[in-house]
């Protein structure tokens, strides 16, 4: 079902907003009545939103490729790393105890996506490697769910869009409009280097 549409305004209005805001002292009176406040939550809500349904896509497919959402993920931090992780550096990256992050890492190779081995230097340690299969069941997953994604993309509106990736950006140091700005453009020209590569 489609969702409804923001308002249209235009989406570097909604991004200037409540980067405006979020650059406004915290002790200016009124502060929590000002348009600048909406937009920020706005923009928070529209970030949540595809958070949400974005990860739920995912969890879907993982559960249809006989994996759990956790093990997914786990297997996602696995393959994406240039070296084999440790568990406890699996642990760290889904933010679970060690504990948890090593029963993910056997019930992984029962079923055969990834091997375990102990270190060289550390005999405590235990490296978590991915297998062949690991990679069959992540593109096969990933192929399915980038369907569901564009499809979702398009329900959304630019002024939606902006407002999400605006937080996603705030989250991870743009901390005014200039920031986003030039995230954005270093994206483009990183994804035009790749088409004309």
């Amino acid at each position: 079902m489609a969702r409804a549409k923001a308002d249209p305004e235009s989406s570097h209005e909604v991004v200037g907003a409540f980067y405006n805001w979020i650059a406004r002292a915290r002790d200016q009176p009124d502060m929590l009545h000002s348009q600048g406040f909406e937009q920020y939550f706005h923009g928070v809500a529209e970030a949540r939103y595809v958070i949400r349904k974005v990860f739920r896509i995912v969890d879907d497919q993982a559960k249809q490729a006989g994996l759990e959402p956790l093990e997914h993920q786990a297997l996602i931090q696995i393959f994406g790393s240039p070296k084999p992780l440790r568990v406890i550096e699996i642990a760290e990256r889904l933010d679970i105890p060690p504990a948890f992050a090593s029963r993910l890492a056997i019930g992984l190779e029962e079923k055969g996506l990834v091997t375990r081995s102990r270190s060289g230097e550390d005999k405590r340690s235990t490296h978590v490697e991915a297998t062949d299969a690991a990679r069959d069941v992540l593109a096969r997953i990933d192929q399915v769910v980038g369907m569901h994604v564009d499809y979702f993309q398009r329900q959304l509106s630019e002024a939606e869009r902006a407002s999400a990736l605006g937080i996603f950006a705030f989250y991870v140091g743009a901390s005014r409009v200039e920031d986003f700005e030039q995230l954005i453009d270093q994206v483009k020209g990183s994804a035009a280097g790749r088409s004309s590569g």
